[in-house]
């Protein structure tokens, strides 16, 4: 027999999963197209991770990180028909989101007691755009899955140490590095945080070790293509998208198209282009991109700065300038808001100078909205912060009750 809270966990997942299958019906993605399409295409068809062609031939891969395309080459390979990969993908994200509902609870339980966990595995679950995701046919849900795991396993090592917790975190941070390329910056940092607070300087060296040997297959891959150790190279492309004289908080749109929207690329890249199908296509790509980019900036640093800021604060409330489908339905723009005074409330009142899990949860949360707003911002990467949101915003409203109780 299950128990009262039970009950309740397994009525969230059964209705969290119903929701889902709802919305692939009716929004769910028709075609894998773009990047993923590129990528998944040439790996059934011309057996090369190639995002990118010249002159009809595709070039190796450099520009988007490899874990997602994987992903979709493993379901191609075990379901070849065009309309039953599109099903088996669609349900196997279904699978990883009610595992990330789950693993939400497991987070929550292990900070708060059973009744706050069960609100807030609810939030999570029923978050619109968390809802919404699973329809797409975009890395975000394999993502969300795995940064559960990420943020469940610190936590664990962080609370008492066992082995077990740091090799999965370490698993877990070699597939985030390989899904989201500059996760390494975050995972460094992580660890950084363990060594403040653990001082169990073996074991947490180890497991950089681990996370190295794990990615080190893409790594060697990488340098023995372009003689460059990263697992992508896309920082000017994002910069140039974000910082250029057409771009806005969520940037303008490159891909396929950059010597259109941005003139100032179209010699050098004709240049590229004229050099055919060459290995090192995507790593001098972006070096070109990157220049404009700096161009731009240095140019007119005060745009661009004030820009930044315009990212920073959208990330953090929200774009009253944006352009992106639906963004302003009430279903996305109400419960962003709240989440996002219930954020900064949690981050006012929880922080200080110790090392806890909240405060690293704190610098976590800002570092990320720092760094995206480099780049440039979609409503997607916020979902990525979810967890992070609900338990800093669970810790302040708790701290904040008790204020006000006494």
């Amino acid at each position: 027999m299950l128990n009262f809270s039970q009950t309740k966990l397994f009525l969230i997942l059964f209705f969290g999963l119903c929701f889902r299958i709802i919305t692939i019906y009716f929004f769910g993605d028709a075609v894998i197209d773009k990047e993923w399409g590129a990528m998944l295409y040439n790996l059934e068809h011309n057996q090369i991770l190639s995002s990118r062609s010249v002159d009809g031939v595709p070039v190796p891969n450099l520009f988007m990180p490899p874990l997602y395309a994987w992903f979709l080459f493993i379901i191609k390979l075990l379901v070849s028909d065009s309309n039953l990969f599109l099903t088996a993908t669609f349900a196997i994200q279904l699978l990883l989101s009610v595992g990330s509902i789950f693993l939400m609870f497991l987070i929550l339980l292990s900070l708060f007691d059973k009744k706050i966990s069960l609100l807030g595995t609810a939030i999570y679950t029923f978050f619109p755009l968390n809802i919404y995701a699973v329809s797409q046919i975009s890395s975000i849900t394999l993502q969300m899955f795995l940064i559960n795991l990420f943020l469940l396993f610190f936590i664990r090592f962080f609370q008492h140490s066992k082995k077990i917790d740091l090799i999965i975190f370490s698993l877990t941070s070699s597939l985030l590095i390989l899904l989201r390329g500059e996760f390494y910056i975050f995972v460094i940092f992580s660890l950084i945080y363990l060594i403040l607070k653990k001082r169990e300087y073996i074991k947490i060296f180890l497991s950089f070790l681990l996370i190295i040997l794990l990615i080190s297959p893409y790594l060697y891959r990488n340098y023995n293509i372009f003689n460059v150790i990263t697992i992508t190279k896309s920082s000017g492309y994002n910069l140039l998208k974000g910082n250029n004289p057409k771009s806005k908080v969520e940037g303008v749109g490159l891909f396929g198209d950059v010597e259109g929207v941005v003139p100032e690329t179209r010699d050098k890249l004709e240049k590229l282009y004229k050099k055919g199908p060459i290995i090192k296509h995507d790593l001098e790509k972006d070096r070109i991109l990157l220049e404009q980019a700096i161009i731009f900036i240095k140019d007119n640093p005060k745009r661009y700065f004030n820009l930044y800021v315009q990212k920073f604060i959208s990330f953090f409330f929200i774009d009253i300038k944006s352009t992106y489908p639906n963004y302003y339905s009430l279903s996305h723009i109400i419960p962003k808001l709240i989440l996002s005074v219930a954020t900064l409330i949690g981050i006012i009142l929880v922080f200080n100078l110790k090392i806890t899990i909240f405060n690293y949860l704190i610098i976590f949360y800002i570092s990320n909205i720092a760094l995206f707003s480099i780049f440039f911002i979609l409503p997607r990467y916020s979902l990525i912060l979810l967890p992070v949101q609900l338990l800093l915003s669970i810790e302040g409203i708790r701290i904040l009750i008790r204020k006000l109780i006494n």
